[in-house]
């Protein structure tokens, strides 16, 4: 067998592997936020504290969906690199175009819930201070 029939095969299973990791890291984050959004209804809380909570479960959502696509945009680069022609070259750059702008979007939400998280603490601190 010719070295590099072999060398493709195997970078091919690597690229599989790698996207597969990618979706079971989405799909691990679907059930995080999943079981912790059925925690927080169970619990039957006031409005002001579901809309916070419901903040946080989807940042920790787009947390692991980031995650996941930085594994699957590194294999879409590895299977590119394996057949390198122009119509994949055209694909590839449409799927990295895609994901980098869901990353991006998903990335300012999630430091967006982190900063109010961290805001929320600041508050909290103060309002215990001052009833010291």
């Amino acid at each position: 067998m010719d070295i590099q029939v072999r060398l493709f095969e195997i970078l091919y299973v690597v690229v599989v592997g790698i996207n597969l990791v990618g979706i079971i890291v989405v799909f691990w984050g679907f059930v995080v936020a999943a079981m912790a959004f059925a925690r927080m209804k169970l619990h039957r809380h006031s409005v002001v504290f579901f809309l916070k909570e419901a903040n946080e479960i989807r940042a920790v959502l787009g947390t692991y969906i980031l995650f996941g696509l930085e594994f699957m945009i590194a294999g879409d680069i590895i299977h590119t690199f394996v057949k390198p022609n122009q119509e994949d070259l055209i694909v590839l750059g449409s799927i990295v175009a895609i994901r980098t702008v869901i990353s991006y979007f998903l990335g300012k939400e999630v430091e967006d819930a982190r900063r109010e998280r961290e805001g929320e603490q600041v508050l909290n601190k103060q309002m215990v201070l001052k009833e010291s």
